[in-house]
């Protein structure tokens, strides 16, 4: 982790792809403290180091030792909104379950999409590669039709374990995905490709209720865990532990291309020990939590929503009654992906009005949702600590022209000047203190005790 104190009214961020955005502060503000993660040392030969973890694996056996003729293997990959390696992982994989003997027509291959939209042909085909989608059985699993699903029990933590079939049927489960800070889980990747990413979502609600105790001030604090102390992982293991065999290849990620280390083994030690190596590139440092803070969604390809999260990664850093300001690359095709334009454009419709609404609206809407035990409970408390304690204001060109200049209690820009006006304006005068995370679809901070000043 790199830590800076520099002027920001020239900074550069990143913005998609392979573009930068100059960060225009007014010349008044402070010297901001800026926090890079560490990404250095990115891995020149993927497929030798690939092959290199398959073949001395964590806490497993090689996978083609695992199977034989006649074995059922379901794959199961990350979203698309990750820029997991999947395309470059398959080929390298199939190749060895058919060298030990598995057909054709006993592997499946499942995105796990969890609430997320179906995944469509042509994006499978993205994911995956034509040969794949062509040669194997691929799907997008129904998160709603329980006739898709077998039902395997229920967790001690009282989680109905409800698993798409071709994945809870198999002999063997391989689970491609990465590791990144996660806001209730810890840490994404590992079995919660299948919980809740090939769930139903009745198991995906009660998963996501763990950890979210109404006692409980700040449901962020869970990010960055340990496992063992992590109720959603918890509850995750429990199910994992009604399954079968499964054997994970998960990896830790920079920008897209830039792949640190890659890992193949039994799901548990895979996912602790690049945890562990999440934290010490990732995790910022402490410090005093600041007026303003500013957060780019890089390397987030792009998906507003999926966006948001970057805000919630940081909001430790940001004081109550501070700002909190997002930078959002925004891919105009991937603008609905997490949640239908259409039902941003209703939210965008009733204007500063709603979004004061919300505001005082949202704790008894997650009272009433916890009491109910809905599925939108999760939502709804991370959508509170977002907006009730601070001002989000977002820099987000194509949402702005395509839903206009309101989203609930969130105010959208697409000019700079103007954002940093409703920043001062918010602040009643310009910050004391600016605290920039860059990549903050990366880096993340926890274990700061927010201000009550």
């Amino acid at each position: 982790m790199s830590r800076t104190t520099e002027r920001a009214e020239a900074l550069a961020v990143p913005w998609g792809e392979r573009d930068q955005l100059t960060l225009n502060l007014p010349e008044a503000w402070p010297e901001a403290d800026v926090i890079w993660p560490e990404v250095g040392g990115a891995i020149d030969d993927y497929e030798e180091a690939l092959i290199r973890a398959l073949d001395q694996p964590r806490g497993a056996a090689p996978i083609e030792t695992q199977v034989q003729a006649g074995s059922k293997v379901a794959i199961v990959v990350d979203d698309p909104s990750r820029w997991t390696p999947v395309r470059e992982v398959l080929p390298i994989v199939l190749k060895r379950l058919h060298g030990a003997g598995v057909r054709t027509e006993d592997v499946s291959v499942s995105v796990g999409v969890g609430r997320h939209h179906a995944v469509s042909d042509s994006a499978m085909r993205r994911r995956l590669g034509d040969e794949v989608v062509e040669t194997y059985r691929c799907y997008s699993p129904p998160v709603d039709d329980l006739s898709h699903y077998v039902h395997l029990g229920t967790t001690p933590e009282g989680v109905p374990v409800r698993v798409f079939r071709p994945v809870a049927e198999a002999d063997l489960r391989i689970l491609i995905g990465s590791v990144l800070p996660h806001l209730q889980a810890g840490f994404g990747g590992g079995y919660k490709l299948i919980f809740p990413g090939t769930s139903h979502r009745s198991t995906l609600g009660a998963l996501h209720r763990q950890g979210l105790d109404p006692k409980q001030h700040d449901a962020a604090r869970l990010i960055g865990g340990e496992a063992a102390h992590n109720p959603m992982r918890q509850a995750i293991r429990a199910a994992a532990a009604m399954l079968g065999p499964c054997f994970s290849i998960s990896h830790l990620l920079g920008a897209p291309g830039e792949i640190f280390e890659v890992e193949a083994g039994h799901p548990d030690p895979v996912q602790d020990a690049l945890a562990n190596e999440v934290r010490r590139r990732y995790l910022a440092p402490e410090g005093a939590p600041v007026d303003l803070l500013i957060a780019g969604n890089h390397p987030w390809p792009g998906d507003p929503m999926q966006s948001f999260k970057v805000l919630l990664q940081h909001r430790a850093a940001c004081r109550r009654g501070g700002v909190l300001a997002g930078f959002f690359w925004t891919d105009a095709e991937e603008i609905d992906r997490s949640f239908p334009l259409r039902s941003l454009r209703m939210v965008a419709a009733v204007g500063r009005p709603g979004g004061w609404i919300a505001r005082r609206g949202l704790k008894l809407a997650e009272r009433i949702a916890a009491a109910r035990q809905a599925p939108a409970q999760f939502l709804l408390r991370w959508a509170r600590e977002l907006v009730v304690d601070r001002t989000v204001l977002v820099y987000a060109p194509p949402l702005y022209e395509r839903i206009g200049p309101q989203l609930g209690p969130v105010r959208l820009f697409a000019d700079q000047a103007a954002l940093w006006r409703a920043a001062h304006a918010a602040l009643g005068g310009g910050p004391k203190s600016v605290r920039i995370f860059p990549q903050g679809g990366l880096t993340y901070a926890t274990g700061q005790e927010p201000s009550t000043r």
